[in-house]
């Protein structure tokens, strides 16, 4: 089972697209993270609505909590 914390610490180690020294999780745009029955959900709030790189962090979150097992 995943916990919440195996979750954050995966998280912080994806780089912003945009700006590749700060982590996903450093920039602030992980709003939260809930795990549940082997599921996991992750709010996330991109810096601007149009943001080009919200399917590359999307795609990045998704990897990342399956390489964990949930």
């Amino acid at each position: 089972m995943v916990a919440e914390a195996q979750v954050w610490e995966a998280l912080e180690e994806i780089p912003d697209p945009e700006i590749p020294v700060v982590s996903l999780v450093d920039l602030g745009v992980i709003r939260s993270v809930d795990v549940a029955n082997g599921h996991v959900r992750i709010e996330f709030t991109p810096t601007f609505l149009g943001c080009p790189a919200l399917e590359a962090m999307r795609s990045e979150m998704e990897a990342k909590v399956a390489a964990l097992g949930a």
